[in-house]
C-alpha cells in the first residue's frame, strides 16, 4: 500500500493532477494547482497491529482449546477491521490551489469542505516527538468565520505550511486591482473632493 507524498509539486500545472483533482473540486478554468497531499499511510498501522494481535490471540485460544473452533470464524471479520481506516485515508485528500484550499473526505458519500486563501487568518503545524523524526504533522489553518481546517498527517508539513501561506499572501496582493501610482492618484482627488466640501460648507456657515 501506498500514499502519494505531501512535498510540494514542483509542476503544479500537470494535466493529469489537475485532471485528478477537478473530478472531485470544481476548478476554475484559469485556477492553479500549487500542491496535493494525501495523510501519511503510516496512520493505518496501529489498526493493522491490533488488528494482528487479536487474531493471534485467537488462534492461540483455540490451539490451547480455550476457544472452540468456532472462534476461528472471526478471523475474516478481524483481518477486515483495517480495510475502513485505510479506506477513509485512500479518500482523503488535501489540495492548495492558488484561489483557496480543499479537504476531500468520504469512502461511501463525499464531503469537500473548501476556503478562500484570502480568508485564512492563522496557520499552525503540530507534530509530536515521532513525528518531528519522521518530517510529518499536522497543518491546522483558521478561517476568518472561526472554523478550523486541517491537513492531518501530511508530509513535510513545515514546508507545506510555507506554501500556503505563500499562496495566501500572493492572492492577497493579486486582489487588490491597480499600482501604487495610481492608488495615489485617485487619493489624491478623493482629498480634492473633501477640501472643496468643506470649503463650500465654512462658506454657507459664516
Amino acid at each position: 500500500m501506498t500514499a502519494e507524498t505531501a512535498r510540494p509539486r514542483t509542476d503544479p500545472d500537470d494535466s493529469i493532477a489537475r485532471d485528478e483533482v477537478a473530478s472531485w473540486l470544481a476548478l476554475e478554468p484559469d485556477e492553479r494547482l500549487r500542491w496535493r497531499g494525501r495523510p501519511r499511510i503510516q496512520t493505518v498501522y496501529p489498526w493493522v497491529a491490533v488488528t494482528v494481535f487479536a487474531m493471534a490471540a485467537v488462534a492461540a485460544g483455540v490451539a490451547l482449546e480455550f476457544l472452540t473452533i468456532l472462534a476461528l470464524g472471526w478471523l475474516p471479520v478481524l483481518a477486515a477491521v483495517p480495510l475502513w481506516p485505510y479506506a477513509r485515508l485512500a479518500r482523503t485528500e488535501f489540495v492548495i490551489t492558488d484561489r483557496r484550499l480543499a479537504i476531500r473526505r468520504g469512502v461511501v458519500g463525499v464531503s469537500v469542505r473548501t476556503a478562500g486563501l484570502e480568508r485564512i487568518q492563522n496557520t499552525t503545524v503540530t507534530q509530536g516527538v515521532l513525528e518531528r523524526v519522521i518530517d510529518a504533522g499536522t497543518v491546522s489553518i483558521e478561517t476568518a468565520s472561526g472554523s478550523t481546517l486541517a491537513f492531518r498527517s501530511i508530509d513535510a508539513p513545515v514546508g507545506v505550511r510555507a506554501e500556503l501561506e505563500r499562496a495566501a499572501g500572493e492572492s492577497g496582493t493579486a486582489a487588490v486591482p491597480g499600482t501604487q501610482a495610481q492608488w495615489t492618484a485617485i487619493r489624491d482627488v478623493v482629498r480634492g473632493w473633501r477640501v472643496a466640501l468643506e470649503g463650500r460648507t465654512g462658506g454657507g456657515d459664516r
